[in-house]
């Protein structure tokens, strides 16, 4: 898998991991009766909704713990990867022994 693969799938973890922590917080705060019309599972019963609070965490905690590794092993694999590079020379397309920058003296 490409590094630019794994970031994007990083990303979207992390998103999705964001959002399911959000739900749990929503399910713990938010009486059952209360609930926005975003949130599904709206009864019109006393309470609160523990196991879907406690479900929704779980699955943000999993989503997050998938972003971060992914976002480790990408950013070690481009560090091992830029360390075991070849080396570059200056060249004047990269600005290097141009004699300095436009407009100086």
């Amino acid at each position: 898998m490409s590094n630019n693969t794994k970031w994007v799938i990083s990303a979207i973890c992390a998103v999705l991991g964001i959002i399911a922590l959000i739900y749990a917080v929503i399910y713990l705060a938010v009486p059952i009766h209360s609930l926005p019309g975003f949130v599904p599972g709206k009864k019109a019963t006393p309470g609160h909704y523990h196991k879907r609070a406690f479900i929704s965490a779980v699955i943000g905690i999993v989503f997050l713990a998938i972003a971060v590794y992914l976002g480790m092993t990408t950013r070690r694999s481009t560090a091992a990867g830029s360390a075991a590079g070849p080396a570059t020379t200056g060249s004047p397309s990269q600005g290097v022994g141009d004699g300095g920058s436009p407009g100086s003296s």
